[in-house]
């Protein structure tokens, strides 16, 4: 194998694949990285197991090959390298790398048949979502999955494609069980990207891959490329400029979670979301440790004010209030001040709305005026 290329370009490939190896004494390849050259082509892959990236990098291709080289190692090698081309060539006892300066580097590695096969996505049913929304996932659903992986399902996020009565839509839901929030977003519709509903589980480690993936490349980009998603029975392929990962999806089956979100309330507020998060943090000062509880008391008719109170018997107590514009009876709840936090930071609005049943029933907060998104907080039973 050999090929020149720049220090820039080789440099970002490294940092793209290698944030997924891992320290495996039992299996110490995963710590490499493959560079594979094949039909002109430079590839850099690494894998966990549980996940593959591939990287693909402009190279002046002189010979085909392949050869592994810890990933960590080569990585920082090359970030303290002099900026310019790289020449590099793998030999038997390692990998030689030149630099633009004349600095010459050989580091050991391994050959290429002991790194795992990373399995090929046949490329049938894909689906496209523009960047800007694919973020929306990120700010608006990650947050809310599980982290006890007793349930391995809701460690990972819905993704609910062209479901019926909203085709052309994939609809990503989350849940912990205390919590959950739900996003439609509009996919890119044309003769390249399926038409047909599919219900997978993607694991959060994966989402979050591609999203810091997405972050790197999104400026470097000319074009504006939508993110694709290719599904395969039990693996995902998404792919985004020159980056490829694969990851194998959760098995099981995600709970139907649309019964529990209720339609009729009787209270109905509306709110400005940074005049709340700033009253919440005062109340959160005083909340009690591990239940993180703060009351909301919504007074309506007359008053129209909603208070945020907390109490802890080593600290003192808080009440605070604010005016709202309040439809409906009175109402309070007594709700987890972090879950309460993340809905309204999650929110993307200036001015929400909060829905209220009872102190004991499932209450919902959406943006005011917008569409596509919901975030039910399950009240503290007093």
């Amino acid at each position: 194998m050999k090929f020149s290329c720049t220090q820039e370009n080789l440099s970002q490939a490294l940092q793209i694949v290698s944030h997924i190896t891992v320290k495996n004494n039992s299996l110490p390849i995963l710590n490499n990285v493959l560079l594979k050259i094949e039909n002109k082509e430079l590839q850099l892959i690494t894998t966990n197991l549980e996940m593959a990236i591939n990287c693909k990098v402009r190279a002046k291709i002189e010979e085909d090959g392949e050869y592994t080289v810890p990933a960590n190692l080569f990585n920082e090698y090359l970030s303290v390298a002099s900026l310019g081309k790289v020449d590099v060539e793998s030999k038997e006892n390692g990998l030689v790398v030149n630099t633009v300066d004349g600095d010459k580097t050989l580091i050991k590695g391994a050959v290429a048949t002991e790194f795992p096969l990373v399995p090929v996505v046949e490329k049938e049913n894909i689906f496209g979502v523009l960047i800007e929304d694919f973020k929306k996932i990120s700010q608006q659903v990650l947050f809310a999955v599980s982290r006890n992986e007793a349930r391995p399902e809701l460690c990972g996020v819905l993704f609910n494609f062209n479901p019926e009565n909203k085709a052309g839509y994939v609809v990503c839901a989350s849940t912990d069980s205390y919590r959950l929030a739900e996003k439609e977003i509009k996919m890119v519709v044309n003769e390249k990207y399926g038409k047909e509903n599919k219900k997978i589980i993607i694991p959060a480690k994966a989402l979050q891959e591609v999203l810091r993936v997405v972050s790197v490349f999104h400026e470097d980009l000319e074009e504006n490329p939508p993110v694709e998603m290719v599904v395969a029975d039990n693996q995902i392929m998404f792919s985004y400029g020159p980056v490829e990962i694969t990851s194998r999806l959760v098995e099981g089956q995600y709970p139907d979670y649309r019964q529990i979100i209720p339609t009729n309330f009787k209270t109905t507020v509306e709110f400005s979301v940074s005049e709340w998060i700033k009253r919440i943090k005062a109340a959160s000062i005083f909340s009690n440790t591990g239940i993180n509880g703060v009351a909301v008391k919504v007074f309506a008719g007359n008053d129209q004010r909603v208070s945020f109170s907390s109490m802890n018997s080593q600290l003192g107590e808080h009440t605070g209030e604010v005016l709202g514009k309040i439809d409906g009876e009175n109402n309070e709840m007594l709700l987890n001040y972090r879950y309460l936090l993340d809905g309204l930071s999650a929110l993307g609005a200036e001015e929400g709305l909060l829905k209220i049943i009872t102190p004991d029933s499932p209450c919902v907060l959406m943006p005011k005026g917008k569409e596509g998104y919901l975030y039910i907080i399950m009240p503290i039973r007093q």
